[in-house]
């Protein structure tokens, strides 16, 4: 498996959280925690690194290449070369010691005055523009020496690009098609969780090469696609799902406690960062009867919200929301947000049967 150093920053003013799968012992990470200002360095397996889109913007990544690196071998020989070009500077001091001799001559000047200025002058004139050239031209070469600068280039074309997440569906004219007897296929998004998605392509890397107008279901959730793959009109149950009411006791097996004890001392914060706890995810969330209510009251008034572990980190199309720590007593029904994304409650029992990654 490939493994890459990434370099995660906090410029926001709020902490984040964001899941990655360890590169030295394959080993996941949840909700790991990235104080304002702050910045981690982290060792992955390509392609497992995530974080919900709220907090994308507030993450500064840089993508260090792969890990271990790969060092390109320098190749600084080319500097020995400019030494012998210097030696050149010497020569133009002999030609001056050559014009003292020149001085001599002119003692001889009450019998031949006239037949020694042309003769020196002749000599001056070329023994100077012969050793003003050499001089100029070691210069250029001198110049040359920057090529050893081009060698950190290759490093920079070495990092990988960000690895989309698969997701296997069946497509159709109409969402009811799409649930029930769409046509297979695959498409791609940037976050592993599908309904965190608001675009989608029809290849792992470039842009969308087709007409991607339909829609498209997963895992029993469906959602209407532009035709440049663009999420519209939020996520959806495919229609004839059960609504059954979850038993809470799931949520607290013994197999969800690895999950809740990577982040325990999350339960403070008033940001829309999810925390698991004791079986739990907390959630900051507003509430009205309309998204544009909801959205409004998570700015004024937030409220605390519950969610199961067992569902992942949210809230997301299908699951529940509680108003309680022990999950018994469901959300009423309408209309909730975290800020950027709308939630719509149905059914009386708690459940989540739309979602609108840009609802806000």
């Amino acid at each position: 498996m490939a493994c890459s150093k990434y370099t995660l920053t906090n410029t926001g003013s709020t902490i984040v959280n964001f899941n990655y799968r360890r590169c030295d012992d394959s080993m996941w990470e949840y909700q790991v925690e990235l104080q304002q200002n702050q910045t981690k360095n982290i060792w992955l397996i390509n392609g497992t690194y995530s974080i919900a889109q709220l907090f994308e913007s507030s993450v500064v990544l840089v993508n260090d290449g792969v890990f271990p690196p790969v060092f390109p071998t320098p190749t600084p020989t080319s500097s020995p070369t400019n030494t012998p070009t210097v030696t050149p500077t010497p020569s133009v001091t002999p030609t001056n010691t050559v014009t003292p001799t020149n001085t001599s001559t002119p003692t001889n000047t009450p019998t031949n005055t006239a037949s020694v200025t042309p003769t020196n002058t002749a000599s001056v004139t070329p023994t100077n523009t012969a050793s003003v050239t050499p001089t100029n031209t070691p210069t250029p070469t001198n110049t040359g020496t920057p090529a050893t600068t081009s060698t950190p280039t290759p490093t920079v074309t070495n990092t990988p690009t960000h690895s989309r997440i698969s997701f296997s569906i069946t497509s159709g004219a109409t969402s009811n098609v799409a649930c029930d007897s769409g046509t297979a296929g695959t498409i791609y998004g940037d976050y592993s969780t599908f309904d965190f998605n608001t675009q989608f392509y029809n290849s792992s890397t470039g842009p969308v090469s087709i007409i991607m107008t339909g829609y498209y279901a997963n895992s029993g959730l469906v959602v209407q696609l532009t035709s440049g793959g663009t999420e519209t009109g939020g996520y959806t149950l495919c229609s004839g799902l059960p609504t059954l009411t979850p038993t809470p006791t799931v949520t607290k097996t013994p197999t969800n406690t690895p999950t809740v004890t990577q982040t325990p001392t999350n339960t403070a914060t008033s940001t829309p960062t999810p925390t698991p706890t004791f079986g739990y995810y907390t959630y900051s969330l507003g509430t009205g009867v309309t998204a544009n209510a909801a959205c409004i009251d998570f700015s004024g008034a937030p409220n605390t919200i519950y969610g199961t572990v067992a569902g992942g980190v949210g809230p997301n199309t299908g699951e529940f929301l509680y108003v309680n720590t022990a999950l018994t007593t469901p959300v009423a029904n309408g209309y909730y947000s975290n800020g950027t994304a709308t939630y719509e409650v149905t059914g009386g029992l708690g459940q989540i049967t739309t979602t609108d990654p840009n609802g806000c």
